[in-house]
């Protein structure tokens, strides 16, 4: 689809935006350089490319950023595309073997921060061959990670991901708003996502993630939310109709979740339900800002889940979005064993996160919501407005 993949000219756009904070990053963190190592992307990409580099390239490739250079190290075959980028300080082009210009480059210089991480697949794009290949070319150097650089890259959004990134929350409610007009009792929720579908392919955008569960479509009690494609089960009177939807335009998601209700006489069981979600949510924003950790922020919305007489949600508060609907980085949840160390990450200026959270109700299934958020000097803005209460379907 033309509109979800990003114009070449906006790519570069943006990669230069990431190239201007690297330096600061890396005196932020106190490293001396950047190596992103890399071969044959087409079949073995690295998430941090379309970043930073764009395109694919062949041959083992090295690129590196200090505080005052960017230099590509490339197949000779690679070379002029790498200089037609102009975004290269110095394109050093290779034809019998990488190792010699590769040393040369980093003379001078003893911890080097690489391409691999533990727990942050984002920022692991280094496979274990090209990690044992580096040793053998640089024995003498300090590999260390650069998850902490690539995560903060990835989290701290530019001007123009910002904008694409809104822009993809946009056209996602504009199509919520359009299929949500043609909602009647009996579509089953099959048929609920090829209208959505639909909708998608005449805009020329995709899916933030696999389209059989893109958007994910789930109504009546018995259904259990969660990365599943819908069903058969029809949309009935006094049931709820939930969305877990997300787009991507101009190579950047959305991820937000819509509820509706199949009638005007909602149960106040239901209601109870939607303003927990919805006041948990906005609780959480109201509380987070540059400078907290990922688990504090959490704790808000889980306490007051708690608190208004539901389970703990069993899932994070919030991820970070990007030119993936899970963007890596810091993790608004819980210190559990299976998110390692990304809840300790502290929020920043400029990230993008969900803000998400369920309750599960006695006669009526679950109630759920998501929203997006754009961190600002002093807190958050909703990228679009958030929902206030239950979407209706008409009965007539």
């Amino acid at each position: 689809m033309e509109n979800s993949r990003t114009p070449y000219d906006e790519l570069l756009t943006i990669i230069r935006e990431k190239h201007e904070m690297v330096p600061q990053l890396l005196t932020e963190l106190g490293i001396e350089c950047w190596l992103v190592f890399l071969r044959e992307t087409s079949a073995s990409p690295d998430p941090v490319q379309p970043l930073v580099i764009g395109g694919d390239v062949v041959w083992e490739s090295a690129f590196i950023f200090t505080h005052d250079v960017r230099i590509a190290i490339v197949g000779d075959f690679d070379a002029d595309a790498e200089r037609e980028k102009g975004i290269w300080t110095e394109v050093v082009p290779y034809t019998q073997g990488i190792s010699t210009p590769l040393v040369k480059s980093l003379e001078g210089i003893q911890t080097i921060a690489v391409n691999y991480s533990k727990d942050d697949v984002m920022a692991d794009g280094l496979s274990h061959g090209l990690y044992e290949k580096l040793c053998e070319y640089l024995p003498n150097k300090h590999l260390i990670s650069s998850q902490h650089l690539v995560s903060k890259l990835r989290s701290r959004k530019s001007r123009t991901e910002i904008r694409l990134l809104t822009e993809a929350c946009l056209i996602t409610e504009q199509i919520n708003e359009v299929v949500g007009s043609m909602l009647n009792p009996g579509l089953t929720e099959k048929e609920i996502q090829q209208m959505f579908h639909e909708e998608m392919d005449r805009r020329g955008v995709t899916e933030s993630w696999q389209r059989k569960s893109c958007p994910a479509v789930d109504t009546g009690p018995d259904k259990v939310m969660g990365h599943v494609g819908p069903t058969d089960l029809r949309l009935r009177e006094g049931h709820t109709l939930h969305n877990d939807f997300g787009v991507r335009y101009h190579g950047y998601c959305s991820d937000i979740q819509r509820m509706w209700f199949v009638g005007t006489d909602i149960p106040e069981e239901l209601i109870h339900a939607f303003e927990t979600v919805r006041d948990a949510i906005y609780l959480a924003s109201e509380f987070i800002k540059p400078g907290v950790r990922g688990h504090e922020v959490d704790s808000v919305a889980r306490n007051y889940v708690v608190s208004r007489g539901y389970e703990e949600y069993k899932h994070a508060l919030g991820h970070q979005v990007g030119t993936l609907a899970h963007d890596g980085g810091t993790l608004l949840g819980p210190l559990w064993e299976r998110y390692g160390d990304l809840p300790n990450g502290v929020v920043e200026e400029g990230n993008v996160f969900t803000l998400e959270l369920y309750v599960t109700t006695k006669n009526y299934g679950m109630v759920s919501l998501e929203e997006m958020v754009e961190i600002t000097a002093e807190g958050c803005r909703f990228l679009v407005p958030r929902q206030e209460s239950f979407l209706t379907v008409s009965t007539r």
